[in-house]
């Protein structure tokens, strides 16, 4: 017997709301290469592309740098300080600075500050993506609202997959990831 799909049936949270929400974010922060979420660990990695190789002395100074400004924002949020890693790597002409965030006490507030430093630090050498040609712009306090929606729902306990949004040639691109690292399933956009 063949039964007919169920048109009403909605997505997983995690497989369209999620999408949606992340994409929200790197349209919103445009200083972000990429995100990464993994709730099973509760955090949030976020990733600043600059257009320069920083030699070890300016990837100590980033990392020190960045810690203070995090470190500072949080404790003045009084909010518990759960997990902040910063790492770099550097290539022939180009460097990525990843932060690693608890997703408990990460907040909108504090993004904006983050992509403030890495503005103010690096100037025209962080790589901001352009909006596509003729792409709708919404108006600034819509996205800020749909910014901290997503935030908030990154830390549903309920999210289950790992997940990767990243820009490609002006377009968002999210993976879920499989549990293995280098593993991934289908795009979404």
């Amino acid at each position: 017997m063949h039964t007919a799909p169920n048109v009403n049936a909605r997505l997983p949270v995690e497989n369209a709301d999620t999408v949606s929400l992340v994409c929200a974010l790197l349209a919103r922060f445009p200083e972000l290469a990429s995100i990464r979420a993994l709730p099973a660990e509760g955090t949030v990695r976020l990733t600043f592309a600059v257009r320069k190789r920083l030699d070890r002395a300016a990837q100590r100074d980033v990392v020190a740098a960045v810690q203070d400004h995090v470190g500072a924002f949080v404790v003045l949020a009084g909010a518990p300080l759960e997990a902040l890693r910063v790492e770099c790597e550097s290539e022939r002409s180009m460097s990525f600075v990843h932060v690693t965030r608890d997703l408990e006490s990460f907040s909108k507030e504090e993004l904006e500050m983050l992509c403030a430093f890495f503005n103010a630090r690096f100037g025209e050498a962080l790589v901001c993506t352009p909006h596509a040609e003729g792409e709708f712009e919404e108006d600034e306090l819509a996205q800020d609202e749909a910014a901290l929606y997503a935030i908030e729902a990154l830390r549903d306990p309920t999210q289950s997959k790992n997940l990767v949004g990243f820009r490609e040639e002006k377009r968002v691109l999210v993976y879920f990831l499989k549990s293995q690292k280098k593993a991934k399933a289908s795009a979404r956009r």
